[in-house]
């Protein structure tokens, strides 16, 4: 939590950054079917987020996917575009994790938050290794995962803004606060928590570390 200021009772617990982005993708869809059936993202998600939707696809839902430039940059405009009146989600990547990219997620939370429509970005790659605030950046749903920053694998976690419409993708039990059933991976967590905390204390001296290297190659 104080790795992306957020509070601890947001945090929810999985078993690694797939499971998170498939909880956020479709516990919204299943949590707001009454709303509306339409998602906007980008043509560069990660599989984990466009497996997901072409699920919801095969269930009735339309996903419009926004087009980058040749950087690999979403224009946040194009997604105020894409937004219909039964859109229900946003879901756009923070950091793309083949070519690096940080995406104006702060642009495109002011629109969503305008809009009163749920944002989730995938941080998998971002978190851990670059500063992320979500009061900052404006989203409601943040995938991460422990073994992107050093962590252990096999433990992720999904970040949840209190009042945000989502329905658990695991039952069961009421671990996690009722929002993901299981016995938790304790020593993940723990390892998960203590990287965490590395990882803050360490970022300024890395960020500066890896600029370096960057300008040698």
């Amino acid at each position: 939590a104080g790795l992306i200021n957020a509070k601890p009772q947001e945090i929810v617990f999985t078993s690694g950054g797939t499971e998170s982005v498939n909880h956020a993708i479709k516990g919204v869809a299943m949590a707001t079917y009454d709303k509306g059936k339409h998602i906007v993202t980008s043509n560069i998600e990660h599989q984990s987020v466009s497996k997901s939707l072409r699920m919801l696809m095969r269930m009735g839902y339309r996903v419009t996917s926004v087009s980058v430039d040749k950087y690999g940059f979403i224009d946040p405009r194009e997604v105020e575009k894409a937004i219909a009146d039964d859109t229900v989600l946003v879901s756009i990547m923070h950091a793309n994790n083949e070519i690096g990219t940080l995406e104006p997620i702060a642009e495109i939370g002011k629109i969503t938050r305008k809009r009163g429509i749920i944002f989730h970005t995938d941080a998998i790659a971002s978190v851990g290794v670059v500063p992320f605030d979500v009061d900052a950046m404006g989203v409601d749903l943040v995938s991460m995962a422990a073994n992107q920053f050093y962590g252990p694998s096999g433990v992720g976690a999904l970040y949840i803004r209190p009042k945000t419409r989502i329905l658990p993708l695991i039952e069961g039990g009421m671990q996690e606060n009722g929002q993901r059933a299981g016995t938790e991976n304790m020593i993940g967590i723990v390892g998960m928590g203590k990287a965490a905390e590395l990882a803050k204390n360490e970022m300024p001296q890395r960020i500066k570390h890896l600029g370096k290297l960057r300008q040698a190659w």
